[in-house]
């Protein structure tokens, strides 16, 4: 996992950031953020507590600075990059590849949801939206669908994409992705 804007960073901050953010994101699936403390964190990742707080003033920063990681990898790994797409397959394979990511880090994704960091959830909201605005902004979207605003499609469908997550994530017996996805596909009036 890649976490955070380290351009700056040397080597060595980057490996002591890595190692926190590691075991910050293990301490999580096995108890709760409020119940986790600094030194927890510290102990897990063998580094000093002043280290820490050479790299992040608090537990929270720390977490936020996961999240910011994990939106940055989503965004990454999730959109398809494949241009011929039709717009609709290029949702729809968006949509599938996001489900494929959340799954497999299921546990950690719970543990945040339930940590409090519901806050930072606008944030992500915000950007998501704004990359779904500009990509619906393109010609070949606007040539399908012209009546459609794209900023207000890009809020509708991130925040009810989200909310669906969330709702997915917290679930006890989760439904399949296959369920979900051929749901998400009566959503899509687009061709």
């Amino acid at each position: 996992m890649e976490y955070g804007n380290e351009e700056h960073l040397d080597l060595r901050q980057r490996k002591t950031r890595k190692l926190l953010v590691e075991a910050l994101a293990q301490l999580l699936e096995e108890k709760s953020f409020q119940e986790l403390s600094v030194t927890d964190i510290c102990r897990r990742a063998m580094v000093h507590r002043t280290t820490f707080y050479a790299h992040f003033n608090d537990k929270q920063e720390l977490l936020r600075y996961l999240l910011e990681g994990l939106e940055r990898e989503c965004a990454a790994t999730c959109l398809p990059q494949d241009p011929e797409r039709s717009p609709r397959e290029y949702l729809l394979t968006a949509a599938r590849n996001v489900f494929q990511f959340f799954a497999q880090r299921r546990a950690l994704y719970r543990s945040c949801l339930n940590s409090g960091a519901d806050t930072l959830a606008h944030t992500l909201e915000d950007c998501a939206a704004g990359e779904l605005c500009r990509l619906l902004s393109e010609p070949r979207f606007r040539a399908v669908s012209p009546q459609v605003d794209p900023q207000v499609a890009a809020h509708f469908y991130t925040g009810a994409m989200l909310s669906l997550i969330r709702w997915w994530l917290s679930s006890d017996e989760p439904l399949p992705t296959s369920h979900l996805l051929s749901n998400l596909e009566q959503f899509i009036p687009i061709q």
